[in-house]
């Protein structure tokens, strides 16, 4: 690939964002979601959960085994108490745990 095509990728266009801006975007959100969302977790089950998205007033939290997912399940009503004190989860209201196909 030529410089100028990495260029392309990586600079603004008529205030649109590239799809590759787009998608570092997307990742740094999800890094950072992630990041606060496992501070509220006790060390073992905060490796196993991470948040893959908010979509209005839901959260999305994917957990790599049925276990993790079963006891982020049972934690919910205190998580949502205290992720709703986050600026990036004010407005979530719900989890959707789901169990990570891999």
């Amino acid at each position: 690939m030529t410089r100028a095509k990495i260029d392309d990728l990586l600079t603004e266009r008529h205030r649109q964002f590239s799809p590759l801006q787009l998608l570092l975007r997307r990742a740094a959100d999800q890094h950072s979601w992630t990041a606060q969302f496992q501070a509220l977790l006790p060390d073992p089950l905060s490796r196993d959960c991470r948040v893959t998205n908010i979509r209005g007033p839901i959260a999305v939290v994917t957990c790599s085994n049925a276990a993790s997912a079963t006891r982020v399940r049972f934690m919910k009503p205190d998580l949502l108490i205290e992720l709703q004190q986050l600026a990036d989860f004010k407005r979530v209201h719900d989890l959707q745990i789901k169990v990570s196909a891999g």
